[in-house]
């Protein structure tokens, strides 16, 4: 009798091991089946994340384009009235400075500026990039020089100034550096930045008018040419230092129409230089 019940009672531990084993096989398949699942899921958050530009921090290169309408370039055969012309002299030597200033002169040249429209340097040249042609060489930071991308185009700037103020156009926007520099006189100079500083003039000559502009062998000219023939008047140019005041005056047939402010700092100094290597220094503006 007592060996009967004992066989009894292990087939029932039997049994319920069994059942026990496969009411817990559908909870381990559904905690794999949770694993792959938030696994997947991770992944494809992952993968999926995407950035946008801070326009709190990053320039809005749209914005360039937006200032005015582009300008185009045109058939110089249709421009043969000279208006206005300017030179000016850079070392040829410095080979990264020559590769900037004529890179910027070629976006210039041929550009036509139709009568009552307003030319944008920024604009026209465009960003200051390795992609867009620009090497390293000398800018002004602040108050010193410093290696920069597109050191030199300010000197394209300014003869464009000096141009088109022989023009008699009117000079919408203009700065100068901050120092010294010396390709054209003190006080007719116009300096840029890509996101700060620009220079613009309106064509205010009566005709639609086109740029030339060319770098070579140490010269830079820029030359102003008008569809038709048209009266620029007796323009002269003149610029006098008071205190610490350059002041730029230009008349035409004897009344003044344009005057400019420009005052420059010291050159910053962090360590003792000869005086051979400040005036290497000083020639190597942007």
């Amino acid at each position: 009798m007592k060996r009967k019940i004992c066989i009894i009672l292990a087939v029932i531990v039997l049994i319920s091991a069994l059942c026990s084993c496969t009411a817990h096989q559908p909870d381990e398949e559904k905690a794999s089946a949770t694993t792959t699942e938030t696994t997947t899921t991770t992944t494809t958050e992952t993968t999926t994340t995407t950035t946008t530009e801070n326009l709190k921090t990053t320039f809005p290169e749209t914005y360039t384009n937006t200032i005015y309408r582009g300008l185009k370039k045109g058939d110089p055969d249709e421009y043969q009235y000279e208006l206005a012309t300017y030179t000016s002299y850079y070392n040829a030597y410095e080979e990264t400075r020559t590769a900037n200033l004529t890179n910027a002169a070629r976006k210039i040249n041929k550009l036509v500026v139709p009568q009552g429209k307003v030319f944008s340097f920024n604009q026209n040249v465009g960003k200051r990039t390795v992609t867009a042609g620009f090497q390293t060489a000398k800018i002004i930071r602040g108050d010193e020089f410093v290696d920069g991308l597109g050191g030199g185009v300010c000197q394209v700037s300014s003869t464009i100034f000096e141009c088109v103020l022989r023009a008699n156009v009117e000079i919408v926007e203009r700065s100068a550096h901050s120092l010294k520099i010396s390709y054209v006189p003190l006080g007719g100079d116009a300096t840029v930045q890509w996101n700060s500083q620009d220079f613009q003039w309106k064509n205010t000559t009566g005709t639609d008018v086109m740029l030339r502009m060319y770098a070579e062998s140490g010269k830079l000219v820029c030359t102003l040419y008008g569809r038709e023939k048209v009266k620029v008047g007796d323009v002269d140019i003149s610029i006098k230092k008071n205190g610490d005041n350059y002041i730029l005056t230009r008349t035409v047939n004897g009344s003044q129409n344009y005057q400019t402010y420009s005052t420059y700092k010291e050159q910053a100094t962090t360590t003792k230089k000869s005086k051979k290597e400040t005036k290497k220094k000083k020639s190597d503006d942007d």
